[in-house]
């Protein structure tokens, strides 16, 4: 581990000395960062996913490089169906090293040599329209991704409010046995009607591709990889990739309404023998949610201001033993571009407290561009977020994020980040020793 963090300052102290790798800036575009939990996107791909945000939300000029792609969210879904190319393939990988200190939470030692190690995610993705009439507004996509390994979420993911590596979501055992090799997340078609207004979507995918979109924290690919940083912790706990239909209505560019119904195995139901397949009963009891956004332009400046609600209408029970017939929370996700180099961002969201071992969860932060003379496509990051338990007598107190990163820009195809987090208080519990992660991320697409 600390040979680790000594490489972690290594990179940063070279960069910051100035073209220390000697590679010109290309006009063109980088990683094309997968989808994941969020991850989703992308967390865990991409076809051209820009740094744009959710539905009908808008990207200033400079987001828009492959290098800065994000989780494919209905922006680049509709961008994809107006296309004109019948056939395209994309495809992603990402390869890391994470190591974490933790001392002990709920009095066990946290083993740092099992909360180390290297994982990679890679990502196919397929984008096809039929050359016939009726498919002329319309387009199918399919992503397959492998993944293996989960560095410091190994030993730490289930002492955590929000776990550390976002990459990893889709890894190793989230994948079903007869997925060993290959998992095929995504396929679904997106059609659009009434000029453009109304676009249709239905297949499999996640829910956070629609509703808690962030411009700046959104995809562990290429920007934080702490949960906190990525979607709201608590939202994305009910996140699946399952049979889902979701309408997006734009009546004006600024201004959109998204609505959206997804299967749901129950994954938070307090028994095992409560929980079920995607593919069974996919009406019984889904996850619904609903997103307005409001995407104004100041000049050449973006900003996005969403507001979102979901409700998962199963039986949920937290770790006090309160129990709650739905699982529902609410929140609102917020980016801005101050300047050409620096941007903000911000949410805050409720849920219920009777349904999930945390209520309220809040973060902001900023991402800055060419911090560093001679490097105007490197990017900083900072972040800070918080998430309140309410699991008394020891569990109810905020559990605190911090993260740092630094994205090196090579060229169109690759990128290197380090990065770091601090938590404090795990579980919300003060009696418990913080932890500090360090990750080194290589980025590369096609």
């Amino acid at each position: 581990m600390r040979t680790f963090i000594l490489l972690v300052a290594a990179v940063f102290l070279s960069v910051l000395a100035g073209n220390a790798f000697g590679v010109e800036h290309a006009e063109g575009s980088g990683f094309e960062s997968p989808p994941g939990k969020v991850g989703a996107s992308d967390a865990d791909g991409k076809r051209t996913d820009k740094t744009q945000p959710g539905p009908g939300e808008g990207a200033s000029e400079a987001q828009e490089s492959k290098t800065e792609e994000r989780k494919p969210h209905l922006p680049e879904i509709k961008e994809e169906v107006e296309g004109k190319k019948t056939f395209e393939i994309h495809g992603g990988l990402v390869g890391f090293y994470q190591g974490a200190a933790a001392g002990k939470i709920g009095g066990r030692e946290i083993d740092p040599d099992s909360s180390s190690g290297f994982g990679v995610a890679a990502d196919l993705q397929v984008t096809y329209r039929p050359p016939v009439p009726v498919f002329e507004n319309g387009r199918f996509f399919m992503r397959v991704h492998a993944g293996t390994q989960k560095g410091a979420d190994k030993n730490l993911e289930d002492n955590l409010f929000a776990n550390l590596n976002t990459i990893a979501d889709n890894s190793n055992e989230l994948q079903r046995p007869f997925d060993k090799v290959f998992w095929l997340p995504e396929a679904y078609y997106a059609h659009e009607f009434a000029g453009g207004k109304l676009t249709v979507v239905a297949g499999k995918t996640e829910p956070v591709v629609f509703v808690d979109n962030n411009a700046f924290a959104n995809n562990p690919n290429s920007q934080f990889v702490g949960k906190p940083f990525v979607n709201n912790p608590v939202f994305n706990s009910e996140d699946e990739f399952a049979p889902l239909a979701a309408v997006t209505y734009t009546p004006v560019e600024s201004i959109s309404v998204t609505a959206l119904g997804v299967a749901s195995s129950h994954p938070n139901a307090p028994w095992e023998r409560d929980q079920k397949s995607i593919y069974s009963r996919i009406f019984d009891q889904p996850l619904v949610a609903a997103q307005l956004a409001y995407s104004p332009k100041f000049g050449e400046l973006q900003g996005n201001y969403r507001v979102y609600y979901w409700n998962a209408g199963y039986h949920h029970e937290n770790s006090a033993g309160d129990t709650s017939p739905d699982g529902w929370g609410m929140g609102i996700s917020c980016d801005q571009q101050l300047t050409e180099w620096l941007g903000l961002f911000a949410r805050l969201a409720y849920s219920s407290r009777d349904a999930y071992d945390t209520d309220w969860f809040w973060s902001a932060g900023a991402n800055l561009k060419g911090i560093v003379p001679s490097r105007d496509k490197d990017e900083l990051g900072i972040g800070i977020a918080g998430l309140k338990g309410v699991v008394a007598p020891h569990n109810d107190g905020t559990e605190l994020h911090a993260e740092l990163y630094y994205r090196i820009y090579f060229n169109e195809y690759f990128a290197l980040t380090p990065d770091v987090q601090y938590v404090a208080n795990p579980l919300g519990d003060s009696r418990n020793d913080g932890v500090f992660a360090g990750m080194l991320r290589l980025e590369y697409s096609f």
